[in-house]
């Protein structure tokens, strides 16, 4: 039989009970009143979490500074996006979460379970899709206001564009998913283009719902600043095209680049790597056909390599280029003039080892301009060995081969040399032309402006000036000497010397020549000789480094090509063409006339004016006028009724141009092969089928030329009289 309590028991217990929720309600109420008047640590401490609590923050990101190039194109911005997120606890119910789910999946492409699970999830926030667009965020709000629908919340963001898609890519770089700069100039001045992100708060209850009154307060970011580049679009683009050729016919195994500086300022004009990416989507690698070096690695390692800017962060074997530095060395310290003379007979020894020259039987006497020319490695370790290994060291540091040339990007690599302390005679023999030592091609490029611009070595930079967003300049990278290498008087002297070199033995014209301007310049082929130690494996690095005008040099252009495979690895006779290619439309560009030799005017090219619809007469006078003396009239006719070359055709002025005045059936020719001859041979075939030549590299007027390619090719069937485009080189081994 259970007991019962009796009253007087419940009464008791009440009474207990009763007692200590008294006692609690009193000590929570003294605890309030200590925290609140007494303990003013703690009273700003529960404060602070209260209203943490009550809180609902949203940052509101701020947009990057744009990026221009010196003439004010963009090639990097910012545009506005949004952060689509979902309140689970705000939506009303599971039909609203239905219809949220059905429309996010068609208006943001994102699944529909996935939507609906982060509808009925038991969080606070939710994000359904970053870097959403204006069109579809206007479709959400009118969904959200003919719906009458809570829960869905759009912050604002950033989104970096790129105009110019593979523009500069190395050189310019990209954002992450939290715009932070992760590779070039995005990332060198990632602090000046971040800017300062703002905030939209507003108030929550316990659960994360809206409160029932209105607060909400606007914190507005503060966008980054702006930068101004060096580089010109429109010499990017030149080297760009012409690197994009390169990879058809040269196929380089570990990439190509080109670079044009101001020599007087340590501007970079251009810096073009190829191939390269696009900077809207930086993680889709190019063919691998286009970067054989990436085969087998693995993803993280291949986009890796396709990122790096090859003229800063990879180390090359300048070869012959680099006998600027050794040559310059030994006028300045009067340890050689140009009067001096060499014998080379092919190779010398020097220790234990045989150097060789490129020329097996040896270019014979020679004087100090013509071992340039001829790029004479024994005549180089004999200009080297008259300074001895102190001396050349000095002049080896002087040109900042032992220091990076702190450009103002990410990732400049240490070049690898032999210590002063530690060459060796054969060690020393062979950074005299350009071997043993690995350095950067940034590196190269200012020491060689160094040779040529008086002897000033100038810190290179990409950013001339970081503006804020009303325009007004912040910082300025002007003209950073760091020293006086060379007099100017050696440096006048290594000028003519280096016009000579572009000029060819014969003073015809090498590949590097461009009709109507004065060009210096020097080719280089290093080879990686440790490489070869362990694979038995030729790798080739070829190159071109020139400038002009040659008398008072303004713009300088370095070609590299490392490892090229279709054959050909000299980098006179790849590497130079390049150089000419690039150059000469830069010089149109920048406004820099030419000045015509009476031998450059006999085979400059002309466009040929329309004769059509002109009497005979008037038709021979207005070709008369721009030197066309080689006419042909088909026919009785009076009028022209149609002539060959056609109107607006370039070609030379010894060019024969027919007139035809009547029906007369056009004769059809088959184009000859020219490929392998001279220009005088080329002309002489191609006359003799009724064909005309139209020289496209008319610098190169060495009787060593040779036609490397024409157009249209051997065999097509063509009216007589077409003009047919052929190409010269020299086949120059002397880089």
């Amino acid at each position: 039989m259970a007991i019962m309590p009796s009253k007087k028991m419940k009464f008791k217990l009440n009474i207990v009970v009763l007692g200590f929720l008294v006692l609690g309600f009193f000590v929570l109420v003294g605890r309030i009143i200590y925290i609140s008047c007494f303990a003013e640590v703690d009273g700003v401490k529960y404060g602070v979490k209260a209203y943490n609590q009550q809180l609902a923050a949203d940052c509101v990101a701020a947009n990057r500074g744009t990026i221009y190039d010196r003439n004010m194109v963009p090639l990097a911005q910012s545009a506005t996006v949004w952060t689509v997120s979902l309140a689970p606890n705000q939506i009303k119910s599971s039909d609203d979460s239905e219809k949220i789910a059905r429309k996010l999946n068609e208006i943001l492409d994102v699944e529909y379970e996935k939507i609906l699970n982060k509808c009925n999830s038991k969080t606070k926030y939710e994000i359904v899709k970053k870097k959403v667009e204006k069109p579809e965020i206007d479709k959400i709000l009118d969904f959200i206001n003919d719906n009458n629908i809570s829960g869905i919340h759009m912050v604002e963001d950033t989104k970096r564009y790129y105009p110019m898609g593979n523009m500069a890519a190395q050189t310019i770089g990209f954002v992450g998913g939290d715009n932070q700069g992760l590779l070039g100039v995005e990332l060198a001045y990632n602090k000046e283009l971040s800017g300062v992100a703002g905030k939209v708060t507003g108030v929550q209850n316990a659960k994360g719902g809206p409160m029932p009154y209105d607060y909400e307060y606007y914190y507005p970011s503060q966008d980054g600043n702006s930068l101004v580049l060096s580089i010109d679009s429109t010499l990017q683009h030149y080297c760009e095209k012409a690197l994009d050729e390169v990879l058809k016919i040269r196929r380089p195994a570990n990439r190509c680049l080109a670079m044009m500086t101001n020599v007087n300022t340590g501007e970079i004009l251009a810096l073009a790597v190829k191939p390269d990416f696009n900077l809207n989507n930086p993680f889709i690698l190019p063919p691998k056909e286009q970067f054989p070096a990436i085969e087998g690695k693995s993803e993280v390692d291949a986009r890796t390599a396709v990122w790096t800017n090859k003229a800063v962060s990879e180390t090359y074997e300048p070869g012959s280029v680099f006998k600027v530095v050794t040559g310059s060395a030994a006028l300045e310290e009067g340890t050689m003039t140009l009067d001096n003379t060499f014998d080379c007979h092919g190779s010398c020894v020097v220790g234990d080892r045989t150097f060789h020259c490129w020329r097996h039987g040896g270019h014979g006497h020679e004087n100090f301009t013509q071992a340039f020319i001829n790029s004479c490695n024994p005549a180089f370790i004999k200009i080297g060995a008259s300074m001895g290994p102190k001396v050349f060291f000095r002049y080896f540091s002087m040109y900042g081969m032992t220091e990076r040339t702190k450009i103002d990007l990410p990732g400049e690599t240490d070049s690898l040399y032999v210590r002063e302390k530690d060459l060796t005679p054969v060690s020393f023999a062979s950074e005299c032309f350009g071997q043993t030592e690995a350095i950067t091609v940034m590196q190269m490029m200012t020491a060689f402006n160094a040779v040529i611009n008086g002897g000033y070595m100038h810190t290179p930079h990409v950013v001339n000036q970081v503006v804020d967003s009303n325009g007004n300049i912040l910082k300025t990278n002007g003209s950073d000497t760091k020293r006086q290498v060379i007099s100017e008087t050696t440096s006048n002297v290594m000028r003519g010397v280096l016009e000579n070199v572009v000029k060819g033995i014969d003073g015809k014209g090498t590949n590097a020549s461009i009709p109507g301007y004065r060009i210096l310049g020097k080719s280089g082929t290093g080879q990686n000789l440790k490489y070869k130690q362990q694979t038995g494996k030729d790798i080739y690095v070829s190159s071109f480094a020139g400038a002009l005008p040659a008398d008072r040099p303004q713009y300088s252009l370095l070609i590299l090509i490392d490892t090229p495979t279709d054959g050909t690895y000299y980098g006179g006779t790849i590497a130079s063409p390049v150089f000419a290619k690039i150059m000469a439309e830069a010089a149109q560009y920048l406004g820099i006339p030419p000045e015509y030799t009476k031998e450059e005017l006999e085979h400059l090219s002309v466009v040929v004016p329309a004769c059509e619809g002109l009497s005979v007469d008037e038709a021979k006078g207005k070709l008369a006028k721009v030197n066309f003396k080689n006419v042909e009239v088909v026919g009785n006719g009076g009028t022209v009724l149609n002539q060959t070359p056609k109107t607006g055709t370039n070609v030379s002025r010894s060019t024969k141009v027919i007139l035809y005045t009547d029906n007369s059936a056009k004769q059809s020719v088959s184009v000859p092969n020219v490929i392998g001859l001279s220009q005088a041979e080329a002309n002489s075939v191609l006359a003799n089928c009724g064909l005309n030549l139209a020289i496209e590299n008319s610098g190169v007027q060495s009787q060593k030329a040779k036609a490397v390619s024409q157009s249209p090719a051997q065999g097509t069937s063509v009216t007589r009289g077409t003009v047919v485009s052929v190409s010269f080189l020299t086949d120059d081994e002397t880089g």
